[in-house]
């Protein structure tokens, strides 16, 4: 069976439009999620780098890229979304650092010529939403990429889901039910889903056996969130406190990276190589 409906991913993205940027920044955890995101973002990327930015939404990562580099290409398979990151381009100035927007599907980057990309980023777990595809858009990913270029990728993650959401979303549905999405790290109608959010939630060693099985060298691997994932009572105080918010950042970037850790947060970022 095919569960990967591009038509259902670029609707549902169309109809979430300025959602997209919002959610980063709703709450302190996800504000959180966003600077380690932005971590691995400035520790891989460099000033000269020509850049392809996939799934790159309203622009929350395209603005700290433009900060780096002046040679950037920006996608995303919704035109209401990209319509809204060329909007956000102009109204805060770094959209003269795009060479282009485009339409594209991450599967399918055949407007992309081979060995062109220093760098791409495919963060916000894009590659969650093709499943059965995932090896096609990994492989495209590869194949654009210079020799030696990096990739930096998030996924949505199963445990770390389960983690942070047990209480408001799991433990209200059935076990019966939840156990469907558990065998297979997917929300879709062919396992099941409440929502109109079809994905799919990786688990750690499926993601490292797709970019080991692409032919990527596995530079890091990390959580999206950690401490934080429980601790939405605490962050407020904590971030009065510039000093303590900063030490609490940097804890947060190391448990992230720990390898028992790994699986604690709602995302995977992977650094890679090809």
């Amino acid at each position: 069976m095919n569960l990967y409906d591009a038509d259902h991913i670029r609707n549902f993205y169309d109809r979430y439009a300025e959602a997209e940027t919002q959610r980063w920044d709703k709450s302190p955890v996800e504000q959180v999620k966003q600077y380690v995101h932005r971590f691995h973002l400035d520790a891989n990327v460099k000033a000269g780098d020509k850049v392809l930015e996939l799934g790159a939404g309203t622009g929350i990562f395209t603005e700290q890229l433009a900060a780096i580099t002046d040679d950037l290409t920006i996608t995303d398979i919704s035109p209401v979304q990209l319509a809204l990151n060329q909007k956000r381009g102009k109204t805060l100035g770094y959209g003269e650092k795009v060479s282009q927007w485009g339409l594209a599907d991450i599967t399918d980057l055949k407007h992309f010529t081979d060995d062109t990309y220093d760098v791409v980023l495919c963060y916000g777990g894009p590659l969650s939403y093709v499943f059965e595809k995932k090896h096609q858009a990994l492989a495209e990913i590869k194949r654009v990429l210079k020799p030696g270029g990096k990739a930096l990728i998030s996924v949505m993650n199963l445990w770390g889901t389960v983690h942070q959401y047990l209480t408001a979303i799991m433990l209200e549905v059935s076990p019966a039910e939840n156990e469907k999405v558990m065998r297979t790290g997917n929300l879709h109608p062919s396992s099941f889903t409440p929502s109109d959010h079809h994905c799919h939630m990786f688990r750690a060693e499926e993601l490292k056996g797709d970019l080991d099985q692409a032919g990527f060298e596995i530079l890091s691997l990390s959580a999206s969130n950690c401490i934080s994932a429980m601790r939405a009572d605490d962050l407020p105080e904590i971030k009065k406190d510039a000093e303590k918010w900063q030490y609490f950042l940097d804890l947060e970037i190391r448990a992230c990276q720990s390898p028992g850790m790994i699986e604690s947060g709602t995302h995977l970022i992977a650094v890679v190589q090809k």
